[in-house]
């Protein structure tokens, strides 16, 4: 777990190499109207869009980004296997039987949804790419480093 917590805390934090700015009020309307329970969030103005990063109340670490003209354009969410789609965890678990889920990276957009997750067991990491349906791809598989 504290590996998966560093992990998003290094993606999260990543985006600290822009500045944080004021942010157009069209844009935090249309925020506040669809997460009004959100307290904290951290907002980043890039070239051609703003992003927005908050915890979800299910506790999963969120990142939004919107248009200038407050037009969602993406979400990527990072959780753990409790919050995985049950479809997408049963998928994995009869693909990869064993291997424990460490992270998922959800994100969303106007070309779908899709999951990134990575595995792992005693001797390696396990780097997927599965849709909505539950077709997955193994897309990297690294050693472990011996200890």
């Amino acid at each position: 777990m504290k590996k998966f917590l560093l992990v998003i805390a290094i993606a999260m934090f990543s985006a600290t190499l822009v500045n944080a700015a004021p942010v157009h009020e069209k844009v935090l309307k249309v925020f506040k109207a669809s997460f009004p329970e959100v307290k904290q969030t951290t907002w980043y103005d890039y070239e051609s869009h703003y992003a927005v990063y908050f915890t979800d109340p299910d506790n999963s670490k969120c990142r939004m980004e919107y248009d200038y003209n407050g037009n969602i354009i993406s979400t990527t969410r990072y959780y753990t296997e409790s919050n995985l789609s049950p479809f997408i965890r049963a998928k994995v678990n009869e693909k990869y039987p064993g291997k424990n889920i460490f992270g998922v990276t959800e994100v969303s957009s106007a070309t779908g949804l899709s999951y990134r997750i990575v595995l792992e067991d005693e001797r390696q990491w396990y780097n997927l790419t599965s849709d909505s349906m539950g077709s997955i791809h193994l897309d990297k598989k690294l050693d472990k480093a011996e200890k």
